[in-house]
């Protein structure tokens, strides 16, 4: 009777213990993220974030992998998220669903969403560090021929949240020049341009926002002292989907300018603007950037371009070329009515 008591007790503990040990098991293989591709493999191990046609996912054998949303069927999360759709709506849940459709399950209910209609996942917990983006370009460029220096360098700092947008970005140019007159008198010609840009966005739902931006700019080119704008408007949306972003805006501007041998003068402008992103070209990005400032007092019509191209050559790294043109319907009568640059540029990027 003793031997059958313990034998029924090894038994019980016995199947107990399995029983613990296969739930432990089962609750940590559904903890792990789940990526199923069209070619029907999968991966398991942690979504970090889907931005840009590119879905970061960390493996234990092969660390975090970019994968092409075009090539997954299915994915598959208990932790939460944010995601947004190209129409600028955002859903906050979890992820499931198959046959490249998106479930998302949150407190608010559940949303089937198409695949081609996503344009970011952003995980809650990944926090603010996940949120940002920017890039640094150098541009260097030595001529034997006539003594020439310049450099060029720009960088970007942007965070993206569910309701607000913020950048900064800035850039400094320097060239030095070497000339020699006819008695041997060696003289050096130095010019420097700088510009700083603060901008802030409010997201009003769908394909709207209200923005604000304040920006410094210095030009010993065009003999600008110093230029502050101070601008507020809003922006729409045009295109925004997992390839390619356009945007459009409008906005009052408080121009504050100076220029060597005049008085400050202060004017109100009216601003508009126009944004073109594409970054689903192979492994090229194509940016371009143009803003016009009209006063509509005197018809004075100022116009800056910045374009970038650029092509990832590995693991963030690029080479590119920067286009800046600045044209000016009616500067001082000391000033040019146009600066430009163009130039060869290496740098790095985050997103």
């Amino acid at each position: 009777m003793h031997s059958l008591c313990r034998l029924a007790r090894s038994f019980l503990f016995g199947s107990v213990g399995t029983f613990l040990l296969v739930a432990a098991s089962f609750g940590a293989a559904s903890g792990q993220d789940r990526v199923t591709f069209l070619s029907g493999t999968s991966l398991e191990g942690e979504i970090k974030k889907f931005q840009r046609g590119t879905l970061d996912f960390d493996t234990d054998e092969m660390g975090v992998v970019g994968v092409d949303w075009g090539d997954i069927e299915s994915v598959f999360s208990e932790a939460l998220f944010e995601v947004t759709t190209d129409g600028g709506d955002v859903y906050f849940g979890s992820l499931g669903g198959e046959g490249r459709t998106l479930v998302v399950a949150g407190r608010e209910g559940v949303a089937n969403l198409s695949y081609d209609d996503i344009v970011e996942i952003i995980s809650i917990s990944q926090g603010f560090v996940a949120r940002t983006s920017g890039f640094l370009d150098l541009s260097l460029n030595l001529t034997r021929a006539n003594n020439l220096f310049s450099l060029l360098t720009r960088a970007r700092g942007a965070y993206s949240g569910p309701k607000w947008f913020a950048s900064v970005q800035g850039e400094e140019y320097a060239q030095t020049q070497e000339t020699t007159d006819a008695l041997g008198t060696v003289t050096k010609q130095r010019t420097t341009r700088s510009l700083l840009n603060v901008t802030g966005k409010r997201f009003l739902g769908g394909k709207l926002a209200a923005t604000f931006s304040s920006q410094f700019e210095q030009n010993e080119e065009l003999n600008l002292d110093r230029r502050i704008l101070n601008t507020i408007g809003g922006e729409y949306f045009a295109v925004r989907n997992q390839s390619v972003e356009v945007s459009l805006g409008a906005g009052a501007v408080l121009n504050s300018e100076l220029y060597v041998g005049e008085e400050r003068t202060e004017a109100g402008e009216i601003n508009v603007s126009a944004g073109f992103d594409a970054f689903d070209i192979g492994d090229l990005n194509v940016y371009t950037s143009v803003n016009s400032y009209t006063n509509p007092k005197d018809g004075r019509v100022r116009i800056d371009i910045d374009g970038r191209v650029s092509w990832e050559v590995f693991s963030d790294f690029f080479i590119g070329v920067n286009l800046i043109e600045k044209l000016d319907s009616a500067p001082p009568a000391t000033a040019p009515d146009r600066d430009f640059q163009y130039g060869l540029t290496v740098g790095w990027s985050w997103s």
